[in-house]
Formats: C-alpha cells, sequence, structure tokens
C-alpha cells in the first residue's frame, strides 16, 4: 500500500493527476476527477482492445498471407507490444490516483 502521507509521494502523484487530467478538470472536486479518471480508465481498455487487434491481424497475415517480410513484422509487433505495456502502465497511475483522491477526501473529512 502506497503510504499517501508522504510528501515526495504526493507530488508524485500530483504530476500523475497533472497528466491525466486537463488544466479545468484539475479545478473540479475530487469526486468529479474520480469520475473523469474512471472514464479514462474505460478508454484505455478501448485502447488496448485496438493494439492487441492490430497484434492478431498483423500475425495472422504474416503466419497466413505473408505479405510482410519478416523485419517489418518484427517492428510492429514490437512497437504494438511497447504501446500495450505503456497502457497496462499509465491505467496503473490511474488506479493509484484515484486510490489516492479517495484518501485525500476522507483525509479532509
Amino acid at each position: 500500500m502506497t503510504d499517501f502521507s508522504d510528501s515526495k509521494e504526493q507530488e508524485r502523484l500530483q504530476s500523475y493527476l497533472n497528466i491525466h487530467l486537463k488544466k479545468d478538470e484539475q479545478s473540479l472536486s475530487p469526486d468529479e476527477q474520480i469520475d473523469k479518471l474512471h472514464k479514462r480508465d474505460r478508454n484505455k481498455w478501448i485502447q488496448l482492445a485496438v493494439n492487441i487487434a492490430a497484434i492478431v491481424f498483423f500475425g495472422y497475415s504474416f503466419l497466413f498471407d505473408n505479405t510482410f517480410n519478416q523485419t517489418f513484422f518484427i517492428i510492429i509487433t514490437v512497437v504494438f507490444v511497447l504501446n500495450v505495456g505503456l497502457i497496462f502502465y499509465q491505467k496503473n497511475q490511474i488506479h493509484e490516483i484515484i486510490d489516492y483522491l479517495q484518501w485525500k477526501e476522507e483525509d479532509e473529512n
């Protein structure tokens, strides 16, 4: 569990919040910010689905149609796999921010 009372941890999470929420969304209440972050989390699932579908499509095309040379296939696969990894990383950040905002809201009450 993350220690949200640590000032360095709060700075790190605040920087994540600046990345994942637009400027006008940062002035919203914590509940509204959490709602916006949940929406971003759902969008990340869509991005994951598109990336995985691309990997499957290119893999299928390479194996059965062989329209790509092997180097191109490897480059495309590496790019999409890295993209999937980065999306999971962003999803983890979003979940951590949500936990932080919930803690912050409880701490204020």
